[in-house]
């Protein structure tokens, strides 16, 4: 029998704005200690197989319920007890695997995208596992579900503001940046940017990085980033415009007409002087992702404002996520419009 709690995470509220309520249904059977409820919800569904013995249970047991109710095995030792099932159920779910590992490896420190999730970071691409920095000399082995890598951690590389040793935000972008394509990379950097992370921040992360296997090919973008981009989405479709020399002169400019009401805030800008053909006004680029676009409602209020666009004599070009894997298609289709 499961049970269902809503609860606020509030020792995620440095890296996140806590405000959204998250959901998770608890897979324990009434018959188990009521304190083993608790203690799930505080380590986000996650249980050690030692929790487990301390409650009463012997490993005959804990093997039964767990098959029967569905427990996972993130990492040897632990035992997620819980189904995330809110608003941002996939972003939970990694949590929940730092948290295993958190709890199992105490030495270690949670590195690369695995930190990147605990600071709020946007735009990573999603990886299974969880990853963990150790310092030379306490090496640990990689098992499945557990990348381990072996990097020099000073005092200051280390923080843990949650109860979970995490790399700092400088050292998690010096370290995860280098490891990116170009549109993540830009991706991670405008949110960044968004959580109110200093430009001076990221010029010390910019320097920690250089030397770094891969670091030539994104050290432009830390100049680049911008918070005016509002989604993922958004900064990976200006990074192909921006590698195909069509960058754009405004984010989210505010269109207003004769009486200063704002009736449209495209999402980039091509000015009109940049056009092949004069007569037309400004090229406007709308990142249409599905989750702000997919709804009927949304689908008016687009053709509402694509109306009022093309009704001054400008043109508008559409991207999805799927344009920007092909580093070719965007800067063509704005070329022939342009």
């Amino acid at each position: 029998m499961a049970f269902v709690h809503s609860y606020q995470d509030d020792d995620d509220a440095p890296a996140a704005a806590a405000t959204s309520l998250r959901r998770m249904e608890l897979l324990l059977d009434p018959s188990l200690p009521q304190h083993l409820a608790g203690l799930a919800l505080s380590q986000r569904g996650v249980l050690t197989t030692g929790q487990l013995l301390a409650a009463g249970l012997n490993r005959t047991r804990i093997h039964d319920i767990g098959r029967r109710d569905g427990w996972r095995t993130p990492l040897q030792g632990t035992r997620m007890v819980a189904v995330q099932t809110g608003p941002d159920a996939s972003q939970d779910l990694m949590r929940a695997w730092n948290q295993a590992a958190a709890l199992v490896l105490p030495h270690a420190a949670l590195g690369f995208d695995s930190a990147a999730v605990e600071w709020g970071l946007v735009g990573v691409p999603r990886c299974d596992g969880v990853t963990v920095i150790v310092p030379p000399g306490k090496e640990l082995r990689a098992r499945p579900g557990l990348r381990v890598l072996v990097r020099p951690l000073t005092t200051h590389d280390v923080v843990s503001p949650w109860g979970l040793r995490t790399t700092s935000m400088v050292r998690t972008l010096a370290d995860l940046l280098p490891t990116l394509d170009r549109p993540s990379g830009l991706a991670v950097l405008d949110g960044a940017l968004r959580r109110r992370v200093r430009r001076s921040d990221l010029a010390t992360a910019r320097e920690r990085a250089r030397g770094s296997n891969g670091w030539r090919q994104v050290d432009d973008l830390w100049e680049l980033a911008n918070p005016d981009a509002e989604t993922p989405l958004e900064s990976r479709v200006r990074s192909r415009m921006i590698d195909g020399h069509l960058a754009p002169n405004a984010l989210q400019q505010r269109l207003r007409d004769s009486s200063g009401r704002v009736y449209a805030r495209p999402d980039m800008t091509i000015d009109r002087h940049r056009r092949r053909r004069p007569e037309r006004g400004p090229l406007y680029i709308e990142a249409d992702g599905r989750g702000p676009h997919g709804s009927p409602g949304a689908a008016y209020r687009d053709r509402d404002k694509a109306s009022d666009l093309l009704a001054d004599g400008a043109d508008i070009e559409r991207f999805t996520w799927d344009d920007t894997f092909d580093p070719m298609r965007i800067p063509w289709r704005l070329r022939r419009a342009l």
